[in-house]
This record gives C-alpha cells, sequence and structure tokens, in this order.
C-alpha cells in the first residue's frame, strides 16, 4: 500500500512540471529584421527582410558562409492586410520580434504616416526603439544590399548605425519613440535619415552595395518639408548629443583638428518674437597642420568655419520654412509664459542674433 500511495504521488507531481510541448525550433522561424512600407497607384507595399537563425548562428563558425536574404513583399488597400498576406503565403512562420529598423518612402511621408502609427500601435511584437529610415531607393534593393566580408546584413548600418554616428559622422539618427515623441509638438523639426545605396567605395573581388546614410528627411509639426544633404547640414553637427568627436578641415585640405565632445548653449533672448544667441565651447587636438599656422590663426578660421556651417544650415532650412536645427524648442520648453506658441513659431533665419564660438586647440597629434 505504502508503495501505491508513493507511485501515486508521483504520478501526480510528473503532470504538475512543465514541458517542452509548444517550444518552437529556432531555425523552424524566419526572424524579420527590418520592414519596409511604400504607398503608390493607391496600394500600400510592405517589404520583409528576414533571416533565419542559422544565419546568425554560423556566423560565429570559423567559416563564414555567404548566406542568403529572404525578402518579402506584398500590397494590398492597407498596411495591415498586406503584411497579413506576407504571413499567409509563407513557408515558415514569420516572427516580427527582432525588427531593428523600418525604412519609408517619400510617399509614405508625405501621404500616409498615420496608418504607419497605426499599425505600429496595434502590432504588440514591434517595439518602439527601433531604427526609422527613410529612402529614395528601392526598399527592394536596400534590403539586399551586403556588409563586409560576407557577414550577415545584420552588420549594417541599417542594424548598428551607431557605432558609425559616434565615431565621424555628422548626420543623427533617428528611434521610433524619439519619433512619436515629436511628431505632435506644435514646434520643431524631426529629421529622418535617409538611405542610399553606394556602390563605389569598396569591393571583395566585385564591387561592394551597401547601403549609407546621405541626408535626411525634414517634417515638422505632422507635415512633411523636404529632403537635406549631408553637405546642406553641415551645421548639425554641432546641434548632435551622443558624438565622442570628428574631424575638420580648416581653411585648405592641409589643415585638420578633431574636436572632442564640444557643447552648445542656446541663450532665449527677448522680443516678439525671440531671438536667440549661439554659443559653442569645446578643445581639439590638431593632427595635421602642413601650412604651419599658430594655433590661433587655426582657432579663428575654425571659428569662422563652424559659424559658416550653422549659418548655411539655417538659410536651406528656411527655404523649407522650418527650424531644421531646433532652436525655438529652447522657448518652447522653458519660455511659454513669455510667448504663445504661434509667436514662437515666427521661427527665422533673422532669429539667430549671434553665433559665438570658443574652440581651444590644446594638443597635437603625436605620430607613432
Amino acid at each position: 500500500m505504502k508503495n501505491l500511495i508513493i507511485f501515486i504521488i508521483l504520478i501526480n507531481l510528473s503532470l504538475l512540471v512543465t514541458g517542452c510541448f509548444g517550444a518552437k525550433r529556432l531555425e523552424g522561424e524566419v526572424y524579420i529584421t527590418a520592414l519596409g512600407f511604400d504607398y503608390k497607384n493607391g496600394k500600400f507595399e510592405v517589404f520583409s527582410q528576414g533571416l533565419n537563425f542559422g544565419n546568425i548562428a554560423k556566423q560565429e563558425g570559423a567559416n563564414i558562409e555567404d548566406l542568403p536574404i529572404l525578402v518579402g513583399e506584398a500590397q494590398d488597400e492597407s498596411l495591415l492586410t498586406a503584411y497579413g498576406e506576407l504571413e499567409q503565403t509563407t513557408a515558415m512562420p514569420l516572427s516580427l520580434g527582432h525588427v531593428q529598423a523600418i525604412i519609408l518612402t517619400e510617399r509614405i511621408l508625405k501621404e500616409k504616416m498615420a496608418d504607419v502609427m497605426d499599425i505600429m500601435g496595434e502590432s504588440p511584437n514591434l517595439r518602439y526603439n527601433l531604427f526609422v529610415f527613410g529612402t529614395k531607393e528601392n526598399i527592394k534593393d536596400l534590403f539586399q544590399t551586403e556588409s563586409f566580408f560576407n557577414y550577415s546584413q545584420l552588420y549594417s548600418i541599417i542594424h548598428v548605425p551607431e557605432p558609425l554616428i559616434q565615431q565621424n559622422y555628422s548626420l543623427p539618427i533617428l528611434r521610433y519613440h524619439e519619433f512619436t515623441s515629436r511628431y505632435y509638438r506644435p514646434i520643431g523639426t524631426i529629421m529622418i535619415p535617409t538611405l542610399s545605396i553606394n556602390k563605389s567605395h569598396f569591393s571583395e573581388g566585385t564591387r561592394k552595395q551597401i547601403a549609407i546614410i546621405n541626408g535626411e528627411y525634414i517634417m515638422s509639426q505632422q507635415k512633411f518639408k523636404g529632403w537635406l544633404n549631408k553637405k546642406d547640414l553641415s551645421g548639425i553637427r554641432w546641434f548632435s548629443k551622443g558624438i565622442q568627436g570628428f574631424s575638420v578641415r580648416v581653411g585648405t585640405k592641409k589643415v585638420s583638428v578633431k574636436l572632442k565632445n564640444p557643447k552648445t548653449k542656446i541663450v532665449v533672448l527677448k522680443g516678439n518674437p525671440p531671438s536667440y544667441r549661439i554659443a559653442i565651447k569645446g578643445q581639439a587636438t590638431l593632427f595635421q597642420n602642413s601650412d604651419n599656422k599658430t594655433n590661433r590663426e587655426l582657432q579663428s578660421e575654425l571659428s569662422k568655419k563652424i559659424k559658416k556651417d550653422i549659418l548655411s544650415t539655417l538659410e536651406k532650412g528656411d527655404k523649407l520654412n522650418t527650424d531644421v536645427l531646433n532652436i525655438s524648442e529652447k522657448s518652447f520648453k522653458y519660455h511659454l509664459n513669455h510667448w504663445d506658441i504661434g509667436t514662437i513659431r515666427r521661427f527665422n533665419l533673422d532669429a539667430v542674433k549671434d553665433i559665438k564660438v570658443d574652440i581651444k586647440i590644446i594638443e597635437s597629434g603625436k605620430y607613432k
């Protein structure tokens, strides 16, 4: 009897143990790593970039294989039904839990951003920390661009842009939660980095086709304003946060300095509408000085260049009727008791009364 009781207890306990009956095989799903949205001829187009678990795991071995990228595409009268068509026709289940980026065409940004925000809000698997890009390219072609050394596309700028931005890149990147926090804001500008395909600079036997950031789409107050290229946005680097340092050519190509974490301060001045003073302070290391100029001469030229960059970018934004450097946000955040939103919105190039630059060259780069 005692043995029978023990047997019954063990059977009952075994029924309580959680098993793996519902477990999924990692290699049995397609992991969607990026989504793309377009709109043309009255229909939405959805593109997906998918990797199998094997694409990632095999990168850790000694033999790196050139593994394929799975690109899906479907179209319908709504984004949700277009993606549903992908799910209904796939040979393996699609998993959205690993999406790292969404790419939006200019047509979507101009006409259908509300639909994008709806699908982002309705899908529990799409996270708000993914990267947002725009493009004039064909999204399918972008999803088939390459990384280096036959690594998976998870090692491209679409999926890991932060290391490039932190080192020596002037254009800011954007996460979806940052986009949503600014989209409905009555003051300020959203800049969405744009991707293009570069076929000129790298090769591994044949020319590599890699994705690069070549400019920014500009949106303000839920409206599409236009596009600016890297040269147009030369002044944005002085307002970007999180950049560790970047090199600057001064005067001629024979002089080069590297700035370390420059700090920019915007001072709001009284008036109607408000005006602004910009102060930039920092330190720089001299790396090249073939013209043998003194530090004082170089600091003077550097100051002129920084002012020129900022004014040039402000002029480009002024032509799009937008505060591209978000200078007026300072009034909106801290001085709404002095001016109403309509007055703050009257920002233009003339609102910037002074740009003061104080960059000290503290050392020279040393050669090994």
